[in-house]
């Protein structure tokens, strides 16, 4: 994983497709022991959705490739 400083201030993580699979799953398995962390389940949504994103751009390119 890197960190990554914005011009604003903010950091970005940057992680490798393996890296963001262990963090979903991680949080997963926190969310499912502990339903009432607001805090966990908001980031295991924005983690899930940024990996399909992720998955989608990865097809789309595969299909891309093969035609």
């Amino acid at each position: 994983m890197q960190f990554i400083a914005t011009p604003n201030g903010e950091e970005v993580a940057v992680m490798n497709a393996r890296e963001v699979l262990v963090v979903e799953q991680a949080l997963s398995l926190y969310v499912m022991q502990n339903p009432d962390s607001n805090i966990a389940v908001r980031v295991l949504r924005d983690v899930s959705s940024a990996n399909e994103s992720r998955q989608a751009r990865m097809k789309g390119a595969s299909e891309g490739a093969s035609v």
